[in-house]
């Protein structure tokens, strides 16, 4: 393997050192109205304190019925069943009891009268006069009928801890009459960058400056996972000033850095958290790893100062990408109150030869593509430098430190790169030119065919 410098380590150790010193985990609940719990996560078992339906409920607009009275029901033997007087609308509670030979009008929804055991649909049968009807089908007991408690009983549980709510869950405790819903806490992380040259966005362009991209990245993936990014802004390189904003950031539950991590002269990030730590303290040893064998992203920098962790990303995009997801998220996960394991990595298979560099774990970014064989994941060939790279990658791949050679067809896990990501049904190769990028644009915009 390359030679490395004596304090870089494998990435392997670099996650054993941080997750060991982080000690990763829920950081307390809070109640929120059932309006704002969309994307929050269960901090507690949901058990339902109704049955639902709430009562034995008609599912057709007909007449309520004892089952026993149809039995035999044909168009040319049809049943007589007298009207007892009362309409079923939907919010009416029933106050006659069906008895045999009886028939009560009742709606879609409508609660069923005491006696009666069954619904006969309104096309089963004809009208006699005002006050009977004739029933020309047969239905059997419980036919067209919602009993309390078959969808929800009372007492059952319904939604687990830990789970995340999406729109299927916050129907369901809609259904359950709930108003508000005990979540964990959104871990607030804060983000800074740093560097002389970094300008925001909306900022007037100059030479020697770059646009400050890192920062929405990060706060945006921060998001994805379900927790709340608090951008700081922009610091510039001066040893006090990083030293006093850096100190603010801790009140915030992580904090997330990008460049400066380095050991060049102007690189001051790293500096300024290594005085901020105490070793050999249990809540603030400082810098855990500075320097990982990866392939990029080896400036990495994990710390943590007074119980918060605390990242230094790589200033290349790509490597603050990668790093991100693969050190900061598994812990922001658990912060947040979800597992540590990324919810999105499938199989795939890699359609041509890759080869890598041994003694470090390398990140490779890949287009997915269906096929009749499945997904097949196409390397991408930008450097960590380029923003462009990761904006159209569908995900990355991880190759193993000792593995320095991918064959072609090797089936691989794809860890997919944002909320969102659907494989590609057409890879468009070719030069810059304007009318390919016409044509791609208005593909783009092509419904599939019905």
């Amino acid at each position: 393997p390359p030679r490395q410098s004596p304090d870089v380590v494998t990435a392997e150790e670099a996650h054993a050192r941080f997750r060991e010193a982080v000690r990763p985990a829920p950081l307390g609940t809070e109640v929120v109205a059932l309006g704002e719990a969309l994307g929050r996560v269960l901090a507690e078992d949901v058990i339902s304190p109704i049955d639902v339906p709430f009562f034995d409920r008609s599912n057709v607009d007909g007449f309520a019925v004892q089952a026993a009275d149809t039995f035999g029901a044909e168009e040319h033997d049809p049943r007589r069943l007298a009207l007892c007087g009362e309409v079923l609308h939907t919010n009416v509670a029933p106050r006659h009891t069906v008895t045999s030979g009886e028939a009560t009008p009742i709606a879609t929804g409508g609660v069923i009268p005491r006696g009666a055991d069954a619904v006969v649909m309104v096309e089963s049968t004809l009208p006699e006069g005002e006050d009977a009807i004739r029933v020309v089908r047969a239905v059997v007991p419980g036919a067209n009928v919602s009993f309390a408690g078959t969808d929800i009983a009372a007492g059952e549980t319904v939604l687990h801890r830990h789970t995340l709510l999406t729109s299927r869950e916050t129907g369901v405790l809609a259904a359950i009459g709930l108003g508000q819903v005990t979540v964990f806490r959104r871990p607030r992380v804060a983000i800074l960058s740093t560097g002389d040259e970094i300008i925001a966005p909306g900022e007037s362009m100059a030479l020697g400056r770059i646009y400050d991209s890192n920062a929405t990245i990060v706060a945006d993936a921060v998001r994805e996972l379900g927790a709340e990014p608090v951008p700081l802004g922009i610091v510039p390189d001066d040893e006090a000033i990083l030293a006093e904003r850096l100190e603010a950031a801790l009140a915030h539950d992580m904090v997330l850095l990008s460049g400066g991590t380095s050991k060049g002269a102007g690189d001051l990030n790293y500096k300024v958290a290594e005085r901020l730590g105490q070793p050999g303290a249990a809540d603030n040893p400082g810098i855990l790893v500075h320097g990982v064998a990866l392939k990029p992203g080896k400036p990495l920098c994990l710390a943590l100062v007074r119980g918060k962790p605390l990242a230094i990303l790589p200033g290349f995009p790509t490597s603050a990408v990668f790093t991100f997801h693969e050190f900061i998220a598994p812990v922001l996960r658990i912060m947040a109150g979800r597992s540590a394991a990324a919810p999105n990595v499938v199989s795939a298979r890699l359609p041509v030869r890759v080869n890598s560099e041994k003694g470090r774990t390398e990140f490779l970014l890949v287009h997915l593509v269906s096929g009749a064989e499945g997904q097949a994941a196409y390397p991408m060939g930008k450097g960590s430098g380029s923003v462009t790279a990761f904006s159209t990658a569908d995900g990355y791949i991880a190759i193993d430190r000792n593995t320095e050679l991918l064959e072609a067809g090797s089936d691989v896990k794809v860890t997919l790169i944002g909320a969102q990501v659907l494989p590609a049904d057409l890879i468009v190769i070719g030069s810059q030119c304007v009318g390919l990028d016409y044509l791609v644009s208005r593909m783009s915009g092509t419904a599939a065919p019905a």
